[in-house]
C-alpha cells in the first residue's frame, strides 16, 4: 500500500517544517526533517518575503458537510451523520476544510473533516455490507461492530491523482458537471480507544473502488462551490441520471505499538456527502 499522508506542509514559512504524517500502516507521528546547508539560504529568504508581507501562507477554506441518511436512491447510507444534522467547520469542535496543504502542491483541492476533538458531535459507521472470501473479500470480514457512532477522520485526496491534461484534480478548480475519481479514507476510533482505517483506492488497496467526487456549482470567485462525494456509480437510466452504488473499501486495524496493520475484511459502503462553501 502506498504512502497516505493526511496532510502534507507546502507553505510553511521554513524550509524544514514538521510534517504531520500517517505513514502506510503505521501509527501517526511528527517527523523533524534535517535542514540541509543549501536551504540555509532558503531559509533567510524566506524570513526576508515573510517581513515584507509577500510570502503570507494560504487559509484554508471553510466547508460545511452534510453526511445524509440515504443515498439517491433512497438506500440506508453506510456512513452518515449522527442524526445531529450538518457540521459546519469550527462549530462543536469540528473541522471541515478544502484544504491549502494538498498534493503535488494544490491549494484547496481536497476536503478534509474531522471530529476528533469534538465531544458532542460523532460520525455513523457500519460494517452491515461485508464481503466473503467466496465474494472476493480479502479475509474473513470482523469488524468491531455492526454501526456506531465514532470520532471519526474523513479525506478525500484529489490531489493524489493526475487528471489527464497534464495537471491534477482539483476540487476548488471543478467546473459544474465535471466529475473526478478520487480516493478517500476514513479514520476512526472505537469507543475503546482502538485505531481502525477504510481505505477506498485501488491506489492503496487493490480490489477497493474510488469515490466520485461532482461539482454542482460556481462561486462568485470562479472556484467551485459546492459538492457530492459518492460511490461510482452502477450505472446509468434512461435519462441519463447515475444509479447510485457502493465503494469497496478496506478495513485495516492499527494496534498501538505495532508495525502491523491487520486486515479485518472488504465492506460495501454507501455514502452521500454533500460539500458547500458558505
Amino acid at each position: 500500500m502506498k504512502q497516505d499522508q493526511f496532510s502534507i506542509s507546502l507553505y510553511s514559512p521554513l524550509p524544514w517544517a514538521a510534517e504531520h504524517t500517517y505513514d502506510n500502516r503505521h501509527n501517526s507521528k511528527k517527523q523533524a526533517i534535517r535542514p540541509r546547508p543549501f536551504l540555509l539560504v532558503l531559509l533567510v529568504t524566506a524570513i526576508a518575503a515573510i517581513a515584507l508581507g509577500k510570502s503570507q501562507p494560504p487559509s484554508n477554506l471553510s466547508v460545511t458537510a452534510t453526511f445524509t441518511s440515504a443515498d439517491a436512491s433512497g438506500t440506508i447510507t453506510d456512513i452518515q451523520s449522527d442524526g445531529l444534522g450538518p457540521y459546519s467547520d469550527g462549530v462543536a469542535g469540528i473541522g471541515s476544510i478544502l484544504t491549502s496543504n494538498g498534493y503535488n502542491r494544490q491549494i484547496w483541492g481536497d476536503w478534509q473533516f474531522d471530529d476528533l476533538i469534538s465531544t458532542t458531535r460523532k460520525v455513523s459507521i457500519s460494517f452491515a455490507n461485508p464481503i466473503q472470501p467466496s465474494s472476493g473479500g480479502s479475509v474473513v470480514p470482523n469488524p468491531p461492530f455492526t454501526i456506531k457512532d465514532v470520532s471519526a477522520h474523513v479525506e478525500v485526496k484529489c490531489t493524489q491523482m493526475p487528471n489527464g491534461t497534464g495537471a491534477w484534480n482539483n476540487m476548488y478548480q471543478m467546473k459544474v458537471g465535471q466529475t473526478f475519481q478520487c480516493p478517500l479514507i476514513v479514520h476512526f476510533f472505537d469507543s475503546n480507544g482502538y485505531e481502525y482505517r477504510i481505505y477506498m483506492g485501488p491506489n492503496w488497496e487493490a480490489g477497493t473502488a474510488f469515490a466520485q467526487v461532482t461539482c454542482n456549482a460556481l462561486a462568485a470567485d470562479g472556484g467551485c462551490a459546492d459538492w457530492f462525494i459518492d460511490p461510482i456509480p452502477a450505472g446509468y437510466d434512461a435519462n441519463g441520471n447515475p444509479i447510485p452504488g457502493a465503494s469497496i473499501g478496506d478495513l485495516l486495524y492499527f494496534p498501538a505499538h505495532s508495525r502491523t496493520s491487520p486486515d479485518e475484511g472488504d465492506f460495501y459502503f454507501r455514502y452521500h456527502f454533500h460539500i458547500s462553501r458558505p
